[in-house]
């Protein structure tokens, strides 16, 4: 019989209620028509869109989000179908073109950010103030160890 130490019993645990949250965060009613990928691809173009209101660069975009050209013009494709995103001309050299949300995205993501927030809040109270300071004290040294981790350091 393979003896099973107390750190990978806690590290499954862990794999498998972060695996349930990040599933439970996308059932919002105002995510239901966009698929995980497409919201967030959505949401880091609405994060660098508010760095640059004019748009911003695929591959810029492709290199925030970690993924491929192909990966990127797929969703801008879908998107864009759906009236949520648009390529426009960088306004400093029509060669260039640039992304970002349209009206309608912009409504999508306000009207998401708001949901989450209220959903946030709603935890907050169900926690207390003591517990919320405590979970998010310890997301933010959880980050920290994956952001060490990630650098090498």
């Amino acid at each position: 019989m393979i003896a099973i130490d107390h750190k990978t019993v806690l590290a499954q645990e862990m794999a498998n209620t972060l695996a349930q949250l990040n599933r439970l965060a996308f059932q919002h009613d105002s995510f239901n028509e966009l698929k995980r990928g497409e919201f967030i691809f959505m949401a880091s173009l609405s994060i660098m869109n508010g760095l640059v209101s004019h748009g911003i660069k695929a591959s810029e975009l492709g290199k925030f989000l970690q993924v491929s050209g192909s990966a990127v013009t797929h969703n801008l494709n879908t998107l864009g179908k759906a009236g949520y995103v648009e390529r426009v001309s960088d306004p400093a050299d029509r060669r260039v073109v640039l992304v970002r949300l349209t009206k309608a995205g912009q409504q999508i993501m306000e009207l998401a950010n708001e949901t989450f927030l209220d959903s946030l809040k709603g935890l907050i109270a169900f926690l207390g103030d003591k517990d919320s300071t405590e979970l998010l004290r310890l997301l933010s040294l959880t980050m920290s160890y994956f952001k060490k981790d990630k650098e090498g350091i």
